[in-house]
């Protein structure tokens, strides 16, 4: 009956111990992901910058006065 216990918990700690690799596993590949997303987020927000810099200079603010204009003619 010893034998048994002993080969039971043997068991158990061999699958804490997987289970816990798999979890360190896992833990890494997200943190690579929320890296990836951190790296994205940051291009995105200089994309929206560098929109808004444009719709502010003067060739924007052609744009949106034709844009404007043209959506006027269209109403009519």
């Amino acid at each position: 009956m010893n034998a048994f216990i002993a080969v039971c918990l043997a068991l158990i700690v061999v699958e804490l111990a997987v289970m816990i690799g798999v979890f360190a596993y896992v833990m890494l590949r997200v943190k690579d992901a929320a890296a990836a997303v951190e790296v994205a987020a940051y291009r995105v927000d200089q994309e929206v910058l560098a929109a808004g810099e444009t719709l502010r200079s003067g060739w924007g603010g052609a744009f949106k006065t034709i844009l404007s204009a043209g959506l006027a003619l269209i109403r009519r």
